[in-house]
């Protein structure tokens, strides 16, 4: 099984030292309509499905030097649809399939509130669950990345609010998943020293990553 735990917030974070030395930019990503193609609260291992590009790009900041986390709402598990051992399982998979395009991850910080389904809902929860910016915070805690260097790559709005209030440099905003549905929502987040670009697709997104964006260890 996927190796990792709940941490006392009552987030789960995949298990692995924290990385020391100089802070460095790196790639966040979320994980449903972006690593792997949407399917509406995930939780059956056969239904996992790695999206097209995403182990290209996972290879190319492999090469570039920058970690990778995967920071995703799990809200399911507070609906009640399914547990963790279910999440877990989707884990496995994803890092199976991934191991076999010769790719993978640096980190998975999961979080499983929603306002509408968490006893107690509070600022606490709200901080976690993007958009509040406390997984990508942990994940630049634990892989000492340089936030203000640092994008992340999402299709929801939320993603992007969330790479926002963390202090990222940017935001690409894929169409794929939910992405379509907050194309204007997530352009108007640009601006304050905050980038938001669109792109179509993995595959696009992997380019303009390439061409354009200031990244670099």
């Amino acid at each position: 099984m996927t190796p990792g735990g709940l941490t006392e917030d009552g987030i789960w974070v995949s298990a692995g030292p924290r990385r020391g030395g100089k802070a460095v930019p790196g790639l966040l990503l979320d994980r449903d309509g972006v690593l792997v193609r949407e399917v509406n609260y995930l939780h059956r291992r056969q239904d996992v499905e790695i999206a097209p590009g995403a182990a290209a790009l996972l290879r190319w900041a492999a090469q570039a030097g920058l970690p990778v986390a995967v920071v995703t709402n799990q809200a399911g598990i507070a609906r009640g649809m399914f547990g963790w051992d279910e999440f877990l399982a989707v884990q496995d998979e994803i890092a199976a399939r991934l191991a076999a395009e010769g790719v993978g991850v640096d980190l998975t910080i999961a979080c499983p509130f929603h306002p509408e389904h968490s006893p107690g809902w509070g600022l606490a929860h709200a901080r976690w669950r993007k958009p509040g910016p406390g997984m990508l915070q942990q994940a630049g805690d634990i892989l000492n990345l340089d936030l203000g260097r640092s994008w992340m790559v999402g299709d929801n709005e939320s993603d992007i609010a969330a790479a926002k209030a963390a202090g990222l440099a940017g935001a690409v905003h894929v169409l794929t998943g939910h992405g379509a549905r907050y194309r204007d929502d997530a352009l108007r987040l640009d601006g304050g020293g905050f980038r938001v670009l669109i792109e179509q697709d993995i595959p696009a997104t992997l380019a303009r990553l390439q061409s354009h964006l200031p990244i670099s260890v």
